[in-house]
């Protein structure tokens, strides 16, 4: 790819890097710093309820969000909602500073709110970009830096977290919580100016139902038009909801099992980003400008194989980190050709609303998995969330590879 071609995608890259960096390191803070205002055996449902927070947003105002990227332009969405994302940072840092889980909580809501509002403009906006044959890369590479900024946001906050370890740092820890947080939202904002796309003139014609329910039902009727599109959303929404139950626990086998530090535990959290991202890439460099289904059953027997040993082994520290790594790396297999097929499939403005459509499924299936994370590992241990986590990834590969377009030729 020619140096004016990636300098083209850059600033969508790099805009969305630095959203994700912020949102996880803001969702980390909270996991590693909250919950240690309360008693303990409320961190459980400190961890569910800011994960639920986050996705809450997205069921309640994808519509919005579909509508707002079918009839504006997506760039222009992207750079308002990073500004907004200032006035965010600034208030879960009072939050911080006041000690205050409920304020933190509510910097989680809003945060989610505007990552909801901008998310169909972001994806939509790669076809503007790179055209139909810069799908698999433009969404390969978005994937890896988007699970990059989880890497590192997840570490930094472990870091920041430990802080409080070394006595000489112990009263700066919530300055520096501060300044990060505000320094990657508004580096954010100035990246998403320079997002300058060819994009397709906008339509507002079209009458768009803002009441979540029937958005779903209609987008859902709309999209049996594509034969499997119905399928590859709920596949992709399977995907969040098992990377969710696996976010939100390794945060407490690491800790209650595993024994180990904030810092530890946000050093595994950032190699699964980087497994999770390394598939995406490679997937997305496979697939060569052509979709590949037959990658999508590849990923979830990978997956299964790996989570599954976790379950019934119990495995220690290193080998347990390599078989949570490889599962990650399964999911970016898995989930590349998903959202490709979604890019490709559906033409011109109607991406917008069926990404808001993918939004909403998606996050009900995250919330979902707040509720099934909160049940299993307060009732049960962390180990049957792993193999919770083992049986949804059976049902979802083998409904892949019976209804999805191409996924059981290895020609797709």
């Amino acid at each position: 790819m020619s140096n004016t071609k990636k300098a083209k995608w850059l600033p969508l890259f790099i805009t969305n890097f630095l959203g994700v960096l912020n949102d996880n390191y803001l969702k980390y803070l909270v996991f590693f710093i909250s919950t240690t205002w309360m008693m303990k055996e409320k961190e459980s449902i400190v961890i569910m309820l800011a994960s639920a927070l986050f996705v809450i947003p997205y069921i309640a105002f994808s519509p919005i969000a579909g509508k707002l990227a079918r009839d504006h332009s997506k760039a222009k969405i992207i750079q308002r909602a990073k500004l907004f994302e200032i006035p965010i940072m600034a208030i879960a840092s009072l939050g911080f500073i006041m000690q205050s889980v409920t304020i933190t909580m509510f910097g989680i809501f809003l945060m989610g709110l505007q990552s909801c509002l901008f998310s169909p403009a972001k994806y939509g906006i790669i076809r503007d970009i790179g055209g139909k044959e810069g799908i698999p890369f433009g969404t390969g590479a978005m994937e890896m830096l988007t699970f990059m900024g989880v890497l590192i946001g997840t570490y930094i906050a472990g870091v920041t977290s430990d802080i409080s370890l070394i006595e000489s740092l112990t009263g700066y820890r919530t300055i520096i919580v501060c300044c990060a947080l505000l320094f990657f939202a508004v580096l954010g904002w100035l990246l998403s100016l320079k997002i300058a796309p060819k994009e397709t003139v906008p339509d507002d014609e079209e009458d768009t139902t803002l009441n979540p329910i029937l958005f779903l039902i209609r987008s859902y009727k709309w999209s049996r038009q594509i034969k499997g599109l119905n399928i590859v959303i709920i596949g992709l929404a399977t995907f969040w909801a098992i990377g969710s139950l696996l976010q939100m626990n390794i945060t407490v086998h690491c800790r209650n099992v595993l024994n180990l530090s904030d810092t530890a535990t946000s050093t595994i959290m950032a190699l699964v980003a980087i497994g999770i991202g390394l598939g995406c890439y490679i997937t997305g460099v496979i697939s060569n400008k052509q979709l590949k289904m037959y990658l999508v059953p590849i990923g979830g027997i990978g997956m299964l194989v790996c989570v599954s040993y976790i379950f019934v082994f119990n495995p220690s520290t290193v080998l347990f980190t390599i078989l949570i790594v490889l599962t990650a790396f399964f999911a970016g297999i898995f989930k590349i050709p998903l959202n490709a097929f979604i890019q490709n499939k559906v033409e011109g403005r109607k991406l917008g609303l069926i990404l808001a459509y993918n939004n909403l499924m998606l996050f009900t299936f995250i919330l979902l998995s707040a509720g099934i994370f909160g049940l299993v590992e307060t009732y049960a241990n962390s180990l049957m969330v792993f193999g919770a986590v083992a049986a949804i990834t059976i049902v979802i590969t083998i409904v892949a590879f019976l209804r999805i377009p191409g996924a059981g030729k290895v020609k797709a």
